[in-house]
């Protein structure tokens, strides 16, 4: 078996939701000074790779200490975007349909979406500003097809708003209907296959609406 680290470094370089705050962190203790180190933090929940709950979006839904570590972590499979990946345009349901290939893969299995942007754009603005995005009718599509969880290394959400529709769609389809987002995914090219096991171990943080999370993918030989 082979593990891959999904997980963005996490430090005050990573870029941050706009409107959210920069990692801060200092030293507490050193070792010159104290014989051991310590440090201090604030940042986002949602700075960085990380866990959506429902909560975050659904008022009575499940917050993150109530998330089953079983729903994010399992078998998942990798579907490569790449090839459909055009900044600030929505992947629609006919690609995922083209990078599935057989949408019975899907049921069960936590969908691993790849377009190879937060591996270039993590730590410079244009990460939340030119990403592609998913469009209502793929979120949808990814949720009757019953996935389990959705990982992406992209903003789900993006572009305008239909009139008289609430910001944010996509969150609300797919956490309104139990599927977590796992985001901002790194080093997916060194899977190298289509199915594996993704391990998603987020902070259970107490009535929270998401956490920091170590993601990795483990793989066959």
């Amino acid at each position: 078996m082979r593990w891959v680290d999904l997980t963005i470094p996490w430090g005050p370089e990573v870029e941050p939701v706009p409107g959210h705050p920069h990692i801060f962190y200092v030293q507490i203790h050193h070792h010159e000074l104290h014989g051991l180190s310590t440090g201090f933090a604030t940042f986002s929940i949602h700075t960085g790779t990380h866990v959506d709950a429902p909560y975050h979006f659904i008022p009575d839904g499940l917050t993150m200490d109530q998330v089953p570590l079983e729903w994010l972590c399992g078998p998942a499979i990798l579907v490569d975007l790449r090839p459909y990946a055009r900044p600030r345009h929505p992947f629609t349901v006919q690609q995922l349909e083209a990078a599935v290939g057989d949408p019975n893969e899907l049921w069960d299995r936590r969908a691993v979406l790849w377009s190879g942007w937060a591996q270039d754009h993590w730590h410079d603005p244009s990460f939340y500003r030119d990403h592609p995005y998913l469009s209502t009718e793929a979120a949808r599509w990814l949720v009757e097809r019953g996935v389990r969880a959705v990982a992406v290394d992209f903003a789900v959400d993006g572009g305008s708003p239909e009139p008289g529709q609430p910001r944010y769609p996509v969150h609300r389809i797919l956490l309104g209907a139990n599927v977590c987002l796992i985001e901002n995914l790194i080093n997916l090219d060194r899977i190298g296959q289509r199915t594996f096991t993704l391990v998603a171990m987020p902070v259970p943080v107490k009535g929270g609406n998401g956490g920091p999370a170590r993601v990795a993918a483990l793989v066959q030989p």
